[in-house]
């Protein structure tokens, strides 16, 4: 069940990363001038608090294996 919490979490903080990054409206005003970045570094971002994600996946796994 856990894992499975994490796994949606980790799914809308991705998303989310990437829709922060990439639109600069959805931002909190005194963030909003920085400006939007390319997509590929948006992409990035959402990638690597996903891959975040699947590593406290796979440590959760092996806490609970091990």
């Amino acid at each position: 069940m856990a894992q499975v919490l994490i796994a949606i979490v980790g799914l809308g903080a991705a998303v989310t990363t990437y829709c922060l990054m990439r639109f600069p409206h959805m931002r909190r005003e005194r963030f909003r001038h920085y400006g939007a970045f390319s997509i590929a570094v948006s992409v990035l971002g959402a990638l690597a608090v996903l891959l975040f994600c699947l590593a406290l996946l796979i440590l959760q796994n092996a806490w609970r294996v091990g």
